[in-house]
């Protein structure tokens, strides 16, 4: 194992994982540094993973090891603001511990992503490298070695890690699509955020469960983004990526939040933040 002297705290959302808590365990072992603090989330099983999780007293190579349960009256998946909720959970939980001060980074590893072995080492490297960078993750491929459909610059919410220093600046919020929404807390207090292609997690079958799209069209609308943008984005999904029932489902999903005015977030500097997301990537003012 690698001796490198920094702090990692990670947080794991985990419903109904009973096949996958070995796996999962197995790879933090593995890793060629250690883990400082792994805080499972457990919200709701009825597989037997809070029992299991219950006879685990610690893992080899993590050094404080935590399980957290919540309940709620929705018993469903949904990856909304309930996910966040979880993960806020977990935050909320660090920040009360003694030790929380001296993380140097904060993370979000979902229960079925398992990081290569070296995973957490290069991106700890990488971000004592590039002291502007504030959040990273690597990239998510399948069993199979296909890749995650995502952009390779976009930072993977299920596998992705915090400088302190930025977590505490830019904090997180429990709203819809809290990944995007947190890169954009990090950006508006002036952190970059990259991904290092080098380092890899293997998950099972992606978007599977994410895959609503008319859901998605009103989390852009909740966001603040514009309808010009998301014709534009529609017209690249259903001409460029020849997805034409996806691209559409979402401009509809859009249009119908609109005209329903359905809830937006409530941070107006957010809400300005993606009214000019396509004016910042043009201009590159967060790269």
């Amino acid at each position: 194992m690698t001796k490198i002297n920094s702090k990692i705290a990670l947080v794991t959302p985990l419903k109904d994982e009973i096949d996958n808590i070995d796996n999962f365990l197995s790879s933090l072992k593995k890793q060629s540094i250690s883990i400082h603090t792994l805080v499972i989330v457990e919200n709701d099983s009825t597989d037997g993973s809070k029992e299991y999780l219950d006879k685990i007293k610690s893992v080899e190579n993590i050094d404080h090891f935590h399980v957290v349960s919540m309940k709620f009256e929705d018993k469903t998946y949904r990856v909304g603001k309930k996910y966040a909720t979880i993960i806020d959970k977990g935050f909320q939980f660090l920040k009360n511990r003694s030790s929380y001060n001296e993380l140097d980074f904060i993370g979000i590893l979902d229960c079925d992503v398992f990081p290569k072995q070296n995973y957490y080492e290069k991106l700890v490297s990488f971000l004592k490298n590039n002291p502007d960078v504030g959040i990273t993750s690597g990239l998510i491929y399948t069993q199979n070695g296909r890749q995650h459909i995502a952009s390779q610059n976009w930072v993977r919410g299920g596998c992705r890690i915090w400088r302190k220093k930025c977590f505490d600046e830019a904090g997180y919020q429990i709203a819809f699509t809290a990944d995007t929404v947190s890169v954009a807390l990090a950006h508006l207090k002036g952190w970059k955020t990259k991904t290092l292609k080098s380092a890899k997690v293997i998950s099972r079958e992606v978007d599977v469960r994410f895959s609503n799209s008319s859901e998605k069209g009103y989390h852009a609308y909740y966001r603040g983004h514009t309808l010009f943008y998301m014709i534009l984005r529609s017209i690249y999904i259903i001409l460029i990526k020849r997805k034409f029932k996806t691209g559409f489902t979402l401009l509809k999903g859009y249009v119908l939040s609109f005209m329903n005015k359905r809830p937006r977030i409530e941070d107006k500097t957010l809400r300005t933040y993606f009214r000019n997301y396509m004016l910042n990537k043009i201009t590159k003012k967060y790269t």
